[in-house]
């Protein structure tokens, strides 16, 4: 009875000490952490925007980059309710609008950006800078393969209808459609759908501002 009171002990206190290390290496790395995720979201930003930046910058300092050289257009996100629409002019594409979207994806949440250009209907570029899909599969949504079939893709179909579709790779694709990811079909589909919501809000907003005279 003695012996399984020390070894209960024992136990009990390399948990409390196992724990304790834990929660501090964890409030050690936390800064670090969260700049970092905020250093690879502004990395991913200013990519979609064709913003140059230097690539040996720190964390802290490529933020400070983003946040000097992207402005927020809060109108548009407002108009088309999301977080936040980012604003670039570029110097032979015009003016560039990266506009964040989210969505649920097959793991977990998958959250990115969707730059227009200037006739708000071209995609420019699109990013995955948040995602958890499943390795050699749904993960290669954030891939250049993958993202690079989004580009000079339309948000809109021959008829003026907006939305894009993933389709099966290989298929004669019309300019509002995308190679699917082979094997991913899950993701492919959660992608198309998370983008086709915010197409239809932006869809919205612009047909609000045509019939207002804007």
């Amino acid at each position: 009875m003695k012996s399984n009171f020390y070894t209960i002990m024992y136990a009990a206190v390399l948990s409390l000490v196992c724990a304790t290390a834990l929660t501090a290496v964890n409030e050690f790395t936390k800064e670090a952490y969260d700049n970092n995720k905020k250093a690879k979201k502004a990395r991913e930003i200013m990519r979609v925007l064709d913003v140059s930046y230097d690539t040996n910058a720190s964390a802290e300092e490529i933020v400070k980059i983003q946040e000097d050289t992207v402005k927020e257009d809060l109108a548009k996100a407002k108009l088309y309710g999301v977080d936040k629409v980012y604003f670039s002019k570029h110097p032979h594409e015009g003016e560039l609008w990266a506009v964040e979207f989210e969505g649920e994806g097959m793991w977990k949440p998958i959250k990115g950006l969707l730059c227009l250009r200037e006739d708000l209907k071209t995609i420019h570029r699109i990013t995955f800078y948040e995602q958890e899909e499943t390795p050699g599969l749904g993960a290669k949504i954030a891939d250049k393969p993958f993202q690079d079939g989004f580009r000079m893709k339309t948000i809109y179909d021959s008829s003026g209808k907006p939305g894009i579709s993933i389709r099966r790779a290989g298929t004669n694709h019309k300019s509002h459609q995308i190679d699917a990811i082979t094997g991913a079909s899950i993701t492919s589909g959660k992608v198309q759908d998370m983008l086709n919501k915010l197409i239809e809000k932006i869809g919205k907003a612009r047909s609000s501002e045509v019939s207002n005279g804007r």
